[in-house]
């Protein structure tokens, strides 16, 4: 089932998707509802698109377009995954443990100052050369296999500026609030918000800007553990006006590579679009026809064959190409998301898929709860949260995405890290 044929059959079964949405919402509600924050919260930004995601299979199932052996399969995984979650308690904003307002750290403050003018530079100069070596992301026929088309080089530069745009995102929210700014770091931060802006138009992603509006979430609520409550209070005027500049952004991007798009319609439409792998996959039992490599390879490949350890050869391709180019055989460099339900179906099968997701779920969890306490009540510590936070909300939707991730900030970020902290000790004026 192409996207298509799943929309036709979505609005002439309108109120049986209506009813799936509510009861996936209900089910969401009750399981995550202690671990609720804010509707700024990277967390509570996934677990919408991760409800209206799992929406998909359950209405295929009300309307009996999937067979209920598969049906099965997703309640276990989706099941198991909650349960894996759950095993890490809620971060509890009343109860962070802040103790006295923490004094200024001048050797962190000049850490940072470097770290700040080391990664704003490199993110601006690579983004702006990678526009020259690779085109605009926006202007794309594919803008997520822009980067992949030539490897080498374009892989290298994809890889530090996933690192390198995101802390230049949470620096630039951290020396808007600095009140202890220099008029050059002032100059420096309000040109860093002009390009952040600017990047996240040109990268053609309708969500990009929300980056800026989540890194403002985590640093508010990670300052109360050094004693500092009063941004973390200003969350739901900051919500309204980010919210109406985060809409423009999203408009301006869906205007320039959507020409014919009505914004309202086409937001709608992603979001109805949330689960494609399942309606791709699901029905007509696509899924077993999906090719299988060793389930190790298929989880650590990537990795493995950068350490040579195994032939690129070997690296299957992503599970969401297969399914794409079954529907539409023209399409390349594109697919679905190959989320855990069945990514873990496809090569653990029924009976060892839940275990999967249970992990999957705990990690996670361990990542969003438990990360928050065990690192230093610092911004250096709240830039690692964040990052590595970041990384973990991949891992329900695309594993092999949040692997990535996780290997680029353990290979990029202690690069500026040493840098950075080096010109702190020999620049005691910055």
């Amino acid at each position: 089932m192409d996207s298509f044929e799943y929309f036709v059959l979505l609005f002439e079964n309108w109120p049986k998707y209506l009813a799936s949405v509510l009861i996936v919402a209900l089910v969401y509600y009750i399981v995550f509802k202690k671990y609720y924050i804010s509707l700024l919260d990277p967390f509570t930004f996934t677990c919408f698109f991760s409800a209206m995601s799992i929406t998909v299979p359950v209405f295929l199932f009300f309307v009996n377009a999937i067979t209920n052996r598969i049906f099965l399969s997703f309640v276990l995984t989706q099941m198991f995954f909650f349960l894996g979650f759950r095993m890490f308690s809620p971060i509890r904003v009343d109860k962070i443990m802040s103790g006295k307002r923490q004094d200024e750290n001048v050797q962190e403050i000049r850490f940072i100052k470097w770290f700040f003018i080391l990664i704003g530079f490199t993110n601006i100069g690579l983004q702006l050369f990678s526009y020259k070596l690779v085109g605009i992301p926006l202007f794309a026929e594919s803008r997520l296999g822009i980067y992949g088309e030539s490897g080498g080089i374009n892989n290298l530069l994809k890889r530090i500026l996933d690192v390198t745009l995101q802390c230049h995102i949470f620096l630039t929210i951290f020396f808007i609030y600095f009140k202890r700014k220099s008029f050059f770091f002032k100059i420096y931060t309000n040109i860093s918000v002009a390009f952040i802006l600017l990047f996240s138009i040109l990268s053609g992603s309708k969500g990009a800007f929300m980056s800026f509006g989540l890194a403002f979430f985590i640093y508010a609520l990670y300052s109360m553990r050094w004693g500092n409550t009063s941004l973390f209070f200003t969350i739901k005027k900051f919500i309204l006006k980010f919210g109406v500049v985060a809409l423009i952004t999203a408009f301006a991007v869906i205007m320039l590579s959507e020409a014919e798009a009505n914004p309202f319609i086409f937001l709608l439409l992603r979001i109805g679009q949330s689960g494609d792998v399942y309606y791709m996959a699901y029905p007509n039992n696509i899924i077993d026809l999906i090719p299988t490599v060793n389930w190790f390879v298929a989880l650590f490949g990537g990795p493995l064959s950068l350490l040579r350890i195994i032939p690129r050869s070997m690296v299957p391709e992503p599970m969401g190409y297969f399914i794409m180019q079954y529907h539409h055989p023209d399409v390349e460099f594109r697919g679905p998301n190959a989320r855990m339900n069945v990514f873990s179906y496809v090569y653990f099968g029924i009976i060892y898929s839940p275990l999967y997701c249970f992990v999957i779920g705990a990690i996670f969890s361990f990542f969003r709860n438990r990360l928050f306490y065990l690192l230093p009540s610092n911004i250096f510590g709240c830039i690692v949260y964040f990052l590595f936070l970041n990384a973990a909300l991949k891992l329900e939707s695309d594993f092999q995405s949040a692997l990535a991730d996780f290997i680029n900030l353990l290979v990029v970020l202690p690069f500026f890290v040493f840098i950075s902290y080096y010109l702190s000790l020999r620049n005691t004026n910055a």
